[in-house]
């Protein structure tokens, strides 16, 4: 039999949704530094799982899962702030840079006749306003890994959540329906999304540093973290990973390294994207360009830079809780449901 659905105006849900994501926009800061702590714990959290399936003590699991990221997430802090510190101090030079490339392909394009005077009106291609933007991006997403002490302070106490649950459905204590098991599927999807994406976004990364490396282009290890940030975005991040790097290369050394970097870039993540990840991940997690794209929209303009980073993720959370709240099945998923259905016996046809 199923439950009646409880219903509400659609004008009293709009509203209610407005005063959310204007209450989230505002606390994007803190919510910001949750998310990053949320995505270091699920991605270390394999980690903590084997131990604890394998009889190790809770808390020496934990202090070492812990203990690795701070190690890790310490040493990349560091080189990363560096990096950011020095490219900011070198803002102007780079503007000047890109003033003189700018100009200079405006001549190109007058010397060819053609009309140069709307593109100078339009401000968005403004070198001043290409450095200010790039710049200001830079340091929105790592004011967020700069907060340290508060990230891992956060992480710890997810990972405590993480091991508690993770002992508890070991040893059977959670009911088939209840709600544990339900955001254990939903932590499991997000778990593997996250693994995957990271261990496949750390390849292409490393392999991008060392590109770099190998050319010469400035801030090296800035762009591969990046990159690495970026493999958590579909399709779409590649192209953002691979603009910064090819610009300073064309701006330190000209346009045969700038080719270089992207058809490097190309195959790299091509051959990451198109033939390791879709072996691991998986259909179920497949999607549209449209999906991602909005989903880069909204949650960039929610919470930021992170919020773009994350936005594929938090999107899939969002369509799987979704999944789970409508679900009228006596308390079962979506997925519990159609098992259900698979698994039921077929009527005697004697009887």
């Amino acid at each position: 039999m199923r439950r009646p659905k409880p219903t509400i105006h659609p004008l009293l849900a709009g509203a209610s949704i407005v005063i959310i994501l204007a209450g989230l926009r505002e606390i994007g800061s803190v919510l910001n530094i949750f998310l990053v702590a949320l995505l270091l714990a699920v991605t270390v959290s394999p980690l903590l799982t084997w131990q604890l399936r394998r009889g190790w003590p809770k808390w020496l699991s934990l202090t070492i899962t812990i203990l690795v990221v701070i190690v890790i997430l310490g040493s990349v802090t560091s080189l990363l702030g560096v990096a950011v510190n020095n490219m900011v101090s070198g803002a102007g030079f780079y503007q000047d840079k890109v003033t003189e490339l700018y100009r200079t392909g405006l001549d190109n394009l007058a010397a060819r006749g053609v009309d140069i005077s709307e593109i100078r009106k339009l401000e968005v291609f403004s070198p001043n306003k290409i450095v200010a933007y790039t710049t200001k991006f830079i340091e929105n997403v790592f004011s967020t890994f700069g907060n340290f002490f508060f990230v891992v302070l956060l992480m710890v106490f997810i990972l405590i959540e993480f091991a508690d649950l993770t002992l508890k459905a070991d040893r059977g204590m959670f009911a088939p329906n209840s709600w544990q098991r339900r955001s254990a599927d939903v932590t499991n999807d997000l778990k593997k999304y996250i693994s995957i994406n990271a261990i496949t976004g750390l390849i292409a990364a490393v392999a991008d540093f060392i590109i770099l490396i190998v050319i010469g282009v400035d801030f090296a290890i800035l762009w591969g973290f990046l990159a690495f940030l970026f493999s958590f975005i579909p399709n779409i991040g590649f192209i953002l990973s691979v603009i910064p790097p090819a610009v300073l290369a064309l701006i330190q050394f000209g346009w045969v390294q700038c080719v270089i970097v992207v058809v490097l870039y190309v195959l790299i993540n091509t051959v990451v994207d198109n033939v390791v990840k879709p072996r691991y991940l998986g259909k179920e997690f497949n999607m549209s360009i449209l999906v991602v794209f909005l989903s880069l929209l909204f949650w960039g303009w929610l919470l930021g830079a992170i919020g773009a980073i994350l936005g594929v993720p938090l999107t899939m959370i969002g369509k799987r809780m979704w999944e789970f709240m409508n679900s009228d099945l006596d308390g079962q998923t979506p997925r519990q449901s159609i098992d259900a259905v698979s698994n039921t016996p077929a009527p005697d046809k004697q009887a």
